[in-house]
């Protein structure tokens, strides 16, 4: 047996000798085809949605729109007047927290925080707020001055 016959059935063993067709049989093909395909390429949209489902940050990103599309979601006379402190986790709930000018905005925005609720559910969906605490104006700092006394003043009496 020769050199070259000895190799001829080596290679016959190995199976390198079969057609691409052979090969291939079974495998998926390495053309794209006219219906729709795993490797086509997508939208950023739908990358982006993908990831921030898969990732599990959907209610962050939600957080931040409820920020961000304030004035979207109430209307722009209530959000010139009340804006968002943030979004506060409590006991696994979500707090969306309000600040109002003046008290009578903050007793109008309590009354309206079910349609204010809906109304984010409707826009950025379930789960971004669960619900709304309102607080009125932020009261006057007691800020230092020349001839403030140093201490905490009248508070000090009532315990």
């Amino acid at each position: 047996m020769t050199d070259d016959d000895l190799a001829r059935q080596l290679f016959a063993r190995t199976g390198s000798g079969k057609s691409s067709a052979k090969r291939n049989r079974g495998t998926r093909a390495q053309y794209s085809t006219a219906g729709n395909d795993e490797r086509d390429p997508l939208a950023v949209q739908e990358v982006l949605s993908r990831w921030i489902r898969d990732q599990g940050v959907a209610a962050e990103v939600g957080t931040g729109s409820v920020l961000a599309r304030w004035a979207e979601i109430v209307g722009t006379d209530v959000a010139e007047r009340v804006v968002p402190d943030g979004v506060h986790e409590k006991d696994g709930q979500r707090e969306l927290w309000l600040r109002a000018e003046s008290t009578a905005w903050a007793t109008q925005v309590r009354l309206l925080s079910p349609q204010i609720l809906g109304r984010i559910r409707q826009l950025l969906g379930s789960g971004v707020v669960d619900s709304i605490v309102v607080r009125g104006p932020a009261p006057p700092r007691g800020a230092a001055g020349p001839r403030r006394v140093p201490g905490r003043g009248p508070r000090d009496t009532y315990g």
